[in-house]
């Protein structure tokens, strides 16, 4: 795909790459203390100020969209053009503490799904 095709005919396309991470980011951070998602390992400047943004309308007026059909129209677009998957990557960052939590839960309990999760993620079987 050539290089910002997902933006193509977007006018706006900063806003709408921030509007697609703001989506991308689960609902029930938005909106949470600084210090709560920094605990859970969040740390990028760029996701911590768009979680302070709690709706599409707060998300409008946050980046001087006047009309919200706007944010309808985008929305359209992530989803037919198969945007959903790209949008997790922020995750990937917090794959270590997942890690790391699961290693305590299977380490402290020995729980056969938790060691079992760990050896087929770990050891790849």
């Amino acid at each position: 795909m050539p290089k910002n095709a997902e933006t193509k005919g977007v006018y706006r396309t900063q806003d709408f790459d921030a509007y697609v991470l703001w989506k991308s980011l689960p609902a029930f951070l938005r909106g949470q203390p600084r210090q709560a998602l920094e605990k859970l390992g969040m740390n990028e400047d760029i996701v911590l100020s768009l979680l302070e943004i709690r709706t599409q309308t707060e998300f409008a007026k946050h980046y001087d969209i006047k009309d919200l059909t706007t944010l309808t129209d985008w929305n359209k677009r992530i989803e037919q053009e198969g945007m959903i998957p790209k949008m997790h990557t922020w995750a990937r960052k917090l794959t270590p503490n997942v890690l790391w939590a699961l290693y305590r839960t299977a380490s402290k309990h020995g729980k056969a799904a938790d060691v079992k999760a760990w050896v087929e993620i770990v050891e790849g079987m």
